[in-house]
């Protein structure tokens, strides 16, 4: 439940900086959790960024200033953090389907609701995972760094088109990883299309990017079904049941996509997460 609490707690101070910044570190002291990896656990949580949350949230709460108090569009504009009425009405109508003066005058206006985190048990849901410590292994391929999620396939292509499968394969074991790293930006991630590399100097050779992987312990969760639905609703499950019920909570380090043989877009397709894990330091409940 501790994550819960975080979570939960996370969420409430944003709700207390709506017209004003957000600090990222009082982010990271409540979550446990680096700013860009809090993101990024909130859009697998939510399926919805947190820029995008907060956003909504702000346009929400102008509305309902705009409808119960006489402060002036300008100044609520501003202290929502838009520099301009021109840019905030775009927005608010954008949202609301009507201009900030039209809601003042009564028309109607949306309300997106602040986001709890809770756990709901249901019946059957389940997915296999187990804490495993993998020793220090070698991965080559090609990086792209600041991508949407949506663009890893590219990566991938790149990658074949750099090097052709028979040559990747015989690098190592065959063994093909995505791996995302490094986690920075609230928006974007990092991301890595390799093989496993036992032969250093083949993948040097190859012209790829050679990365050595220490040992570390993950939670390695069995999924079976089409990508990428079946590793969304792996992140979820980790996120919402397993990371809360066990006390674990992501290290940071690099995680992994480990991909089985076989067509990717079939229902009985079968790979593993390998998400690393440390056990949570934050003690609030829920």
């Amino acid at each position: 439940m501790s994550m819960i609490g975080s979570f939960n707690q996370t969420m409430n101070y944003i709700e207390t900086v709506l017209d004003d910044e957000i600090d990222e570190r009082t982010i990271s002291r409540l979550s446990g959790y680096s700013y860009a990896m809090f993101s990024r656990i909130f859009s697998i949580l939510t399926d919805i960024t947190l820029a995008e949350y907060i956003r909504l949230r702000k346009l929400t709460e102008a509305a309902i200033e705009l409808r119960e108090s006489e402060n002036k569009v300008i100044d609520i504009a501003i202290k929502y953090g838009y520099d301009t009425p021109d840019s905030f009405a775009a927005a608010f109508k954008n949202f609301h389907g009507y201009t900030p003066s039209q809601v003042r005058k009564n028309k109607p206006y949306k309300v997106f609701s602040r986001i709890q985190l809770a756990l709901n048990i249901k019946g059957g849901r389940t997915m296999e995972v187990s804490i495993q410590r993998k020793p220090a292994f070698t991965v080559a391929g090609i990086k792209m760094e600041a991508i949407d999620t949506i663009n890893c396939s590219k990566v991938w292509d790149k990658l074949y088109e750099h090097t052709a499968v028979e040559k990747l394969v015989q690098m190592g074991s065959g063994q093909s990883f995505g791996v995302c790293y490094d986690v920075k930006d609230v928006n974007q991630i990092n991301y890595m299309a390799c093989y496993d590399a036992s032969n250093y100097e083949m993948a040097k050779e190859a012209g790829l990017e050679v990365v050595q992987i220490p040992e570390n312990e993950y939670a390695v969760v069995k999924l079976i079904g089409a990508i990428p639905e079946s590793i969304h609703r792996g992140w979820k499950y980790v996120m919402e049941v397993f990371f809360p019920e066990h006390g674990y909570q992501h290290s940071g380090a690099p995680d992994f996509e480990v991909y089985g043989a076989g067509d990717m877009y079939a229902p009985e397709y079968q790979l593993e997460l390998w998400i690393p894990v440390v056990k949570s330091t934050n003690n609030q409940e829920a």
